[in-house]
């Protein structure tokens, strides 16, 4: 039986099927090309949608082929193929700068524990891999697995042979019908939308761009690990934990009580201080000690052996937590009633949805005795479930509905640069509604001044022609607005 350090060291069988293993290749190749051609610097344009579903498609293919030793990657597609459509046609700042980071972790996390056995759903999302130089030895296994010839190499000639045969033949007729049609040829070159002059960095980002592709689909698929043992922990030294807790919740006991005027009443409003200024001062600073609380919570359930002293102040600590969670919340209403609603804003309301749902499933898990692993799932689950929603809604729209709604009796308080700091997201509801907001300007170097930009107008998209910029929710919604 081959022990676990044998495994680690040996090729996937997988990639020395050479179909699959030039499907690799081609793929990094396309991956590569289009990272140092076809993306725009900065926004979500045609390419990197292509390279999304690129990146994702060798780790679906041994999915559906029943190849990984994780299970619980497949249900992760949805997700990602969420956040795809969702930047490809959202125009908010979450969206647009914070999601496709998000999915470069995900997938990467996704590859990385493709091949492990996992107890929990967490892990998939948390990879263990050595930093060591053992990629180099899987790269050398699967290039020279790649060049060997076996008994299908009359199947590769034959490829090879009918690919050189067309090559030329579409090189020629590509360059026939450019000329013959100007529209197909402007077809051709909004395509690409790229430039061919050479540039000293290609010399280092090509080959290294390509390595990497590579080596996470070689790497990935061949990182065998076994991670279904669960360390048996040490319990807590209960007088510890009991000063810990009890000093944690008095504090916190103090505190509520003198926040019940507000929670139960119409207003509680200190001396000398106006109502905005009240409501906005403490949300945040309340998030964040639920946020360190559930941190306390999720080490402490670490090492938790089913003690009644644990489960009754841990407890008592997530009820008062879960009390300032609400006071932050009515804090957060109160704000938004007087000042209106922000991105941000709304942000923290869900946050705090979050956190407080977090919460009182602990206490759910705490009375259960249920093990620590189970509760780390439902959080991720949860979190993911979560963070799906909302990316999914349309927040710049729901802001300017929100304001514009509030203010429509007393149109001269709204905040018009709020509205225009939002996305052409928020077109619709704001031309619905009437609303005229002040146009941006942008210096136009070729006539050295400056020029009216309409403030929903991106002036890195102001051309929807090309598909290296274009993007479907901004593009479908400026077509619409131009009628």
């Amino acid at each position: 039986m081959e022990t676990m350090e044998t495994i680690n060291s040996k090729l996937n069988p997988t990639l020395e099927n050479k179909f699959f293993a030039w499907t690799l290749i081609i793929i990094s190749s396309i991956l590569m090309l289009i990272d140092n051609f076809f993306k725009m610097d900065e926004l979500i344009g045609g390419w990197h949608i292509v390279l999304y579903f690129l990146i994702l498609l060798p780790l679906a293919l041994m999915v559906w082929k029943e190849k990984l030793n994780n299970g619980y990657i497949k249900w992760f597609f949805p997700i990602l193929l969420i956040m795809i459509v969702d930047m490809f046609y959202y125009n908010n700042d979450m969206v647009q700068s914070i999601v496709p980071i998000i999915f470069y972790f995900m997938v990467v996390s996704l590859y990385l524990s493709s091949m492990h056995k996992v107890h929990s759903f967490y892990q998939t999302l948390i990879p263990h891999f050595t930093l060591s130089f053992e990629w180099i030895n899987y790269l050398q296994e699967f290039f020279l697995n790649l060049f060997i010839k076996n008994d299908d190499k009359q199947i590769y000639a034959r490829i090879g042979l009918a690919l050189l045969i067309t090559v030329p033949f579409l090189i020629v007729f590509i360059a026939l019908l450019f000329s013959a049609d100007t529209n197909f040829g402007n077809f051709l070159k909004n395509m690409v939308d790229f430039n061919f002059s050479f540039h000293p960095k290609y010399i280092w980002t090509l080959p290294w761009t390509f390595i990497l592709y590579l080596l996470l689909f070689v790497y990935a698929f061949s990182n065998y690990k076994d991670r279904t043992s669960q360390k048996e922990t040490l319990p807590f030294d209960m007088l510890i934990v009991g000063i810990f807790l009890g000093m944690i919740t008095l504090l916190f006991a103090l505190f509520i009580m003198v926040q019940l005027p507000f929670l139960f009443g119409e207003h509680y409003l200190p001396e000398n201080r106006d109502l905005a200024t009240f409501a906005r001062q403490g949300f945040f600073q309340l998030m964040t000690v639920m946020g360190l609380v559930m941190l306390i919570f999720l080490f402490i359930m670490r090492r938790f052996k089913g003690e009644k002293i644990t489960i009754f102040l841990l407890s008592l600590l997530l009820i008062e937590t879960i009390i300032m969670g609400l006071v932050s919340l009515k804090k957060m209403y109160l704000y938004q009633t007087i000042k209106g609603a922000t991105v941000l804003r709304y942000y923290v309301e869900w946050f705090d949805y979050f956190l407080i749902t977090v919460l009182a499933l602990g206490i759910y898990f705490l009375i259960k005795k249920l093990h620590f692993s189970k509760l780390l799932d439902v959080v991720t689950i949860l979190g993911l479930f979560s963070f799906t929603i909302i990316i999914s809604l349309n927040i710049d729209s729901m802001v300017a509905s929100h304001n514009i709604k509030k203010f429509k009796s007393n149109i001269e308080l709204l905040d018009l640069k709020a509205l225009k700091r939002l996305s052409i997201d928020a077109l619709p509801i704001i031309r619905r509604n009437e609303i005229s907001i002040p146009d941006a300007t942008y210096y136009d170097s070729d006539s050295k001044s400056h020029l009216p930009l309409p403030w929903y107008k991106e002036l890195k998209r102001k051309e929807c022609h090309t598909f290296a910029t274009y993007h479907y929710g901004y593009c479908s919604k400026l077509k619409k607005s131009q009628k």
